[in-house]
């Protein structure tokens, strides 16, 4: 595979996305993991985060995400919403006694001024997405396409897609009742089908990121990549910067470390970049990737993490030039053979919902989004390990 040259475009400093992109193995230990002396139910965990409550910073100016994770095959399927600290917010079961576990995301994709958690049958089961506020009420639910016979599983990731506030063209914000953010999944198996939704189901992009014939699955993650704005954009002209439009980083989930990247906001999806993350002659790094992006070192432009399934380690690459940035292992050896992750906001900090970039304002204190990791086949009880961005080194390699 060859790299295609990446258009150029900026990051928008906005406090909602949930870049996860979660998948599962089986227990690395036939359905029990030893912590600490003591044997404890395996099934693993996806995770997504951003902010879903009433701040309790809120008076000071200063708010705080949650993250949430859903929980992996071989228990009833359940949300939980916990605190940065990991203190139980609330939790519900969005698809009753479903077993096969389930994939997180969070995002306004009802342009409601609010988060909503979307969640997706992660395998054994129909193609469901439901949008849920945090408690438990469903908002929306809808099979992908109508489709009653696919149960291979859906990954899913939320991103400005197709517009929304980091363009600079919605004067207000969030605030603004202008913004909606789209929901991405990626069939898990099978095909690398990718789907680009509104919050109620309807499609409004749908392309193959990888050669269908290679018959794989596809993890999926939305981050803006690009460093600069569109040539000849005005700030505050009410005019749409479609170089703030995120892009779609699409993973495949077996069979080779492949990594694509596409721009869909034109129409037709456009492939911006396709390469290999580990070198796929060595015969350990054949069994897929998990991806996620954001934001993590202050410079315009996402990073992109790849995960290599089979192992713990994390690469981070230049999500506008494709270059190579770092490696991480997340876990000691042998704890864990897939990770999930999102990366978002997580450490508290000043924010405007106001702010849409267009006047000058920047919400200095959400200049770095921080990476979360869990164990796709560790505990359900286990919480993220965190790894905090800081101006110029990529979250995850500068320790946690």
């Amino acid at each position: 595979m060859s790299k295609r040259p990446a258009f150029t475009a900026r990051l928008g400093l906005e406090y909602l996305e949930d870049r996860t992109t979660p998948t599962f193995l089986p227990g690395p230990s036939g359905g029990a993991i030893n912590v600490n002396g003591v044997n404890v139910p395996t099934g693993g965990l996806s995770v997504a985060a951003g902010d879903l409550l009433p701040d309790r910073f809120s008076a000071f100016g200063l708010a705080e995400a949650e993250y949430v994770t859903g929980s992996g095959p071989g228990t009833n399927a359940l949300v939980q919403i916990w605190s940065r600290t990991g203190t139980l917010q609330g939790q519900f079961s969005p698809f009753g006694t479903f077993k096969g576990g389930i994939n997180v995301a969070i995002g306004d994709v009802l342009g409601d001024r609010r988060n909503e958690i979307i969640v997706t049958v992660a395998g054994n089961g129909p193609p469901a997405v439901g949008v849920f506020n945090p408690n438990g009420q469903v908002l929306s639910l809808f099979l992908v396409n109508g489709n009653t016979t696919f149960m291979g599983g859906l990954n899913v990731a939320v991103g400005n897609v197709l517009g929304g506030i980091a363009a600079g063209g919605f004067s207000g914000g969030r605030v603004s009742g202008q913004f909606k953010q789209e929901i991405i999944v990626g069939t898990a198996t099978q095909l690398p089908a990718v789907v680009v939704m509104d919050g109620s189901g309807n499609i409004q992009r749908s392309f193959f990121a990888f050669d269908p014939s290679f018959g794989i699955g596809v993890t999926v993650a939305a981050a803006n990549i690009d460093s600069t704005r569109t040539p000849g954009y005005v700030v505050g002209s009410g005019l749409p910067d479609t170089n703030a439009y995120d892009e779609i980083i699409a993973g495949a989930a077996s069979f080779l470390p492949a990594v694509s990247v596409w721009s869909v906001w034109q129409g037709t999806p456009t492939q911006l970049q396709l390469f290999f993350a580990y070198d796929p002659l060595v015969a350990g790094n054949r069994g897929g990737v998990t991806v996620a992006a954001g934001n993590t070192d202050t410079n315009r432009g996402a990073e992109i993490f790849v995960a290599l399934v089979g192992t713990s380690r994390i690469r981070a690459y230049n999500g506008e030039s494709g270059g190579f940035q770092g490696e991480v292992s997340v876990y000691p050896d042998g704890y864990s053979r897939v990770v999930n992750m999102a990366v978002a906001y997580l450490t508290p900090g000043g924010y405007d919902p106001s702010d849409d970039d267009t006047a000058g304002g920047f919400n200095f204190s959400f200049e770095t989004q921080d990476l979360a990791v869990v164990a796709g086949d560790g505990p359900f009880n286990q919480q993220p390990r965190y790894f905090i961005g800081i101006p110029f080194s990529a979250a995850g390699l500068n320790g946690p």
